[in-house]
């Protein structure tokens, strides 16, 4: 069997005992979920059948759930999924004592800090509504097109097909600025993630001290409100650091 290690958190700050986590670890719900100790650090893991696991929901479900449980009790760094050590001895040995200092140095940078995420998308009827509206051009080439059959006037077509893009360009430019100069002085850091359709404007994580998640909630629902008709907010958190701490182990050398 290897060890399984989800996360690196404070050895105080999950108390005496290190009793095992109530999460059943990746893998199935009856695998315990334990910590491994080097001085004033701990590793979250369980046992483990050595080698590569496969990029499932269940499994990484399982991962998450751990890894929010843990942050329950501490502060997290949160590890790579998959990562499994040979044996307990090597999560002591080669992550939490040889990595100490860089260890610490990260959970001092995450103490009393969340992850908050923010995806927010345009209402597909109402952003081609607001271009046709603003762009005088575009709403004149489309009129002419009005009615005709879909296989004349190809080149008038491509033209109004590339000046839609570039207002969608120039559109989702203006619009993720302006909810990011919202939010983003709330946050300690801010990390923009790709956007994972064409409707999407924003795709972005906060750290956040704990303190000021209500004040960002808050500016959160503001701009929902503000914007109802034309735009989707996608909001989760809080959750550990996934984006601004991922723990990669080379158990080798």
């Amino acid at each position: 069997m290897g060890t399984y290690v989800y996360c690196v958190g404070s050895a105080e700050s999950f108390g005496p005992g290190h009793h095992a986590l109530e999460s059943g670890g990746v893998g199935g719900p009856d695998v315990e979920v334990r910590t491994v100790e080097y001085g004033d650090l701990v590793a979250v893991v369980s046992d483990a059948a050595p080698g590569a696991y496969d990029i499932t929901r269940d499994n990484l479900m399982a991962h998450q759930r751990v890894v929010e449980e843990s942050m329950r009790h501490s502060d997290v760094l949160p590890v790579a999924f998959g990562t499994v050590a040979r044996d307990d001895r090597d999560v002591r040995e080669k992550l939490l004592r040889r990595e100490h200092d860089e260890l610490q140095d990260h959970l001092a940078y995450v103490q009393g800090r969340v992850e908050l995420g923010l995806k927010v998308l345009w209402n597909r009827d109402h952003l081609f509504a607001e271009i046709v509206a603003e762009r005088d051009d575009i709403r004149a080439l489309r009129d002419r097109l009005a009615g005709r059959p879909p296989d004349s006037a190809y080149y008038e077509r491509i033209q109004l097909g590339e000046l839609t893009n570039a207002a969608i360009v120039d559109k989702r430019d203006l619009d993720a600025e302006a909810v990011l100069e919202r939010l983003s002085p709330l946050a300690v850091d801010l990390q923009v993630n790709g956007l994972l359709t064409d409707m999407m404007i924003v795709n972005a994580s906060f750290l956040v001290d704990r303190d000021r998640i209500q004040a960002f909630d808050a500016e959160v629902q503001q701009l929902g409100e503000l914007h109802a008709e034309r735009l989707v907010f996608q909001y989760v958190g809080p959750l550990p650091p996934y984006s601004f701490v991922n723990i990669n182990v080379s158990w080798e050398g």
